[in-house]
């Protein structure tokens, strides 16, 4: 049908079709992004719109493959392919981390990597943590009203959502006060670690 019409139609056709996919891109972008954001993104659509040269543009001689062995820029390796983001948050000048993991189809395990530090108690981490002879930290009993998050945040932990996953705790279900949460798989004797999930 677009070969039958007049040039100036098939101009008209082409815009609008253009104008479509400019439409249908702009909707795309996430309604939280800021507007110069969503600016940059239309302008650059639109300008792809443009007539331009076939002739493809020679990549910049600086551009050098990505070291994919190393984490990126501002981030630090904890071990077992995970990176997180360097230096501590909060209180914390650095981060511990939590792995939990299985590697050629053995059983899961779950380890620490990073030190844990204890940056005191708060609100919704009050508990009492346990010390091995050498004064690390292992173990913490929890106090009424605490919550995993906190208790990770107070001892620099950076994925403290998953201590409920390393002592065995379904996510859904609440820690209660006394109980005796490992913080340092490594730090307590004869720990094992038990899925929750497992079928």
């Amino acid at each position: 049908m677009i070969d039958i019409m007049k040039p100036s139609a098939k101009v008209i056709v082409g815009v609008v079709c253009g104008a479509v996919v400019v439409g249908l891109a702009a909707m795309t972008v996430p309604a939280f992004a800021p507007l110069g954001t969503v600016a940059s993104t239309v302008g650059g659509l639109t300008s792809s719109l443009v007539a331009t040269d076939d002739a493809p543009a020679d990549p910049p001689a600086s551009a050098a493959p990505a070291d994919l062995s190393r984490p990126p820029d501002g981030y630090v390796d904890v071990g077992n392919g995970t990176s997180i983001p360097g230096g501590g948050f909060g209180d914390c000048a650095e981060s511990a981390y939590i792995h939990i993991g299985s590697q050629d189809g053995q059983a899961f395990t779950a380890s620490l990597f990073g030190k844990l530090v204890d940056t005191g108690a708060r609100e919704f981490a009050a508990g009492t943590p346990a010390f091995t002879d050498d004064g690390r930290i292992a173990t913490y009993t929890v106090a009424p009203g605490d919550v995993p998050t906190a208790i990770g945040d107070r001892f620099c932990i950076w994925n403290g959502m998953s201590l409920t996953t390393l002592n065995g705790i379904p996510g859904s279900t609440a820690i209660q006060p006394g109980q005796v949460l490992v913080l340092d798989p490594a730090a307590v004797p004869g720990f094992v670690f038990e899925d929750p999930y497992a079928q």
